[in-house]
């Protein structure tokens, strides 16, 4: 292994991670970018989430701009591992990668993604403080804070509020069909969620629908624990059932 990932292992173990980014970013200097991009295959995903955790986005960093789309989904869905209390580091390190590669984002959003299902709540971390935010940016592609569905002042609900809600965002496809959601990315270009769910939505479907999933689950569950109630998988998993039988059966009908 290089002099200088043993050197970096060492100075995080010691705390001392602007060290340790420095070990690695000398290689860069001395030996050229190639180097260094050739040694970061090599570093410990731990390793190089303990430096990129404490990324300064209003400095440059060789380090964010050479690790590849691979090398930093390794490294980022170890995060919950760190039992933040709030995402903002997370949302911070994703960001600060992906839009130094603007035009990249998507090669790295699919690589998180690809590391399912880790990949998954890794995303839905990143969304952590905006779950709400995200839902209602998706109806109405604005800053709308509108109370979501069956997610009422008076803490009344109904299987068909609930299902309601799942139904609008069963999918990518089923948005772009339903709700005409055009917004342009320059429209919405800020380098935080919500470009980040404008690429997801315009260029991973599939990797949309998944996180929609998620936190979808993840709303619920925080509406049936204010109410006192039990989360239940299968609760979900019925309403989605219900939700593709009556799809399959308008598209019978069609």
């Amino acid at each position: 292994m290089h002099p200088a990932i043993i050197n970096a292992s060492k100075l995080i173990l010691t705390g001392d991670i602007s060290g340790a980014e420095k070990a690695l970013s000398d290689i860069a200097d001395q030996q050229g970018d190639y180097a260094l991009a050739e040694i970061l295959e090599d570093v410990p995903a731990k390793d190089l989430l303990a430096i990129m955790r404490e990324y300064d986005s209003s400095k440059e960093s060789v380090l964010s701009l050479l690790v590849t789309p691979e090398q930093f989904a390794r490294a980022i869905v170890l995060d919950s591992q760190y039992g933040d209390r709030t995402k903002d580091k997370l949302r911070a390190m994703v960001n600060v990668v992906i839009y130094k590669h603007s035009d990249s984002a998507e090669e790295y959003l699919e690589a998180i993604y690809e590391n399912k299902p880790a990949g998954i709540e890794t995303l839905a971390d990143y969304f952590h403080d905006f779950h709400e935010d995200v839902f209602n940016f998706v109806l109405h592609a604005s800053n709308t804070s509108a109370t979501l569905p069956f997610m009422s002042d008076d803490g009344s609900s109904s299987t068909d509020e609930i299902k309601e809600f799942f139904e609008v965002f069963h999918s990518a496809e089923h948005i772009i069909d339903k709700l005409k959601w055009n917004v342009s990315r320059a429209e919405i270009a800020d380098s935080d969620w919500k470009e980040t769910i404008w690429v997801l939505f315009h260029e991973l479907p599939d990797a949309f629908d998944h996180l929609i999933l998620e936190l979808q689950g993840r709303v619920l569950a925080k509406y049936l624990k204010a109410e006192n109630k039990a989360p239940s998988n299968a609760m979900i998993e019925d309403l989605l059932k219900m939700i593709d039988l009556e799809s399959d059966a308008e598209e019978s009908a069609i």
